[in-house]
């Protein structure tokens, strides 16, 4: 008889136990999410890996204690944005609600990003947040036409043809899609600069010559 109740309990129990043990891992797993949000809150609230004079940070708003937005602001040039937003993605789980950027006139970047604070997760999908492209693209001189220049004063505009598009442009203009300023502009010549510091030359083309 005692055989028989256990056959027949058995299946009851198991299910049971099976039952618990799954509760027990997921509270064990809601447990250990939970840690996570706490160390990461911590840290958005004193980040000391991030001592670059020129950034600002702060907890925008918060749940039950939590920082659910934070950001971030400051003027650097592109490449100093790409080592601190790279050192951003690596620590924290976010997501972009917004962003700002102006290109100063001495090549510099103002960028203001304001984030949503996600649960932390292993195998983030990496983003990019620059406002532009860092490099230039290999030079290609078939894709420019300097088509006119013209003087006005002490400044010098010319018009440039870029991948079939017409671009009014100066010293100092910025071009994203090619990823270059505009270095200097004469009667003849625009010479571009990307922002790893290469300049390439755009010149009028003289009648059957096929390069520029």
């Amino acid at each position: 008889m005692i055989l028989l109740q256990i056959a027949i309990w058995y299946p009851f129990l198991s299910q049971a136990q099976d039952g618990l043990n799954r509760q027990t891992r997921l509270k064990n797993h809601a447990e250990n999410d939970w840690k996570k949000v706490q160390q990461q809150a911590n840290l958005l609230r004193d980040i000391r890996s991030l001592d670059e004079s020129w950034l600002q940070h702060r907890v925008e708003d918060t749940k039950n204690g939590v920082p659910t937005q934070w950001s971030i602001e400051g003027v650097a040039p592109l490449m100093e944005w790409q080592t601190v937003l790279e050192k951003i993605e690596e620590r924290f789980a976010l997501g972009l609600l917004s962003v700002s950027w102006q290109r100063k006139a001495d090549g510099q970047w103002q960028g203001r990003l304001l984030f949503t604070v996600q649960p932390p997760k292993a195998n983030r999908e990496y983003h990019n947040w620059l406002p532009t492209k860092l490099y230039m693209n290999r030079f290609v001189p078939n894709h420019w036409q300097l088509l006119s220049t013209m003087r006005m004063g002490e400044n010098t505009s010319a018009l440039v043809v870029y991948k079939d598009t017409r671009h009014w442009i100066r010293e100092g203009s910025w071009l994203p899609d090619a990823g270059v300023s505009v270095d200097e502009v004469s009667f003849d010549r625009v010479i571009l600069m990307a922002k790893d510091g290469s300049k390439q030359a755009v010149v009028v083309r003289r009648q059957g010559s096929d390069n520029e």
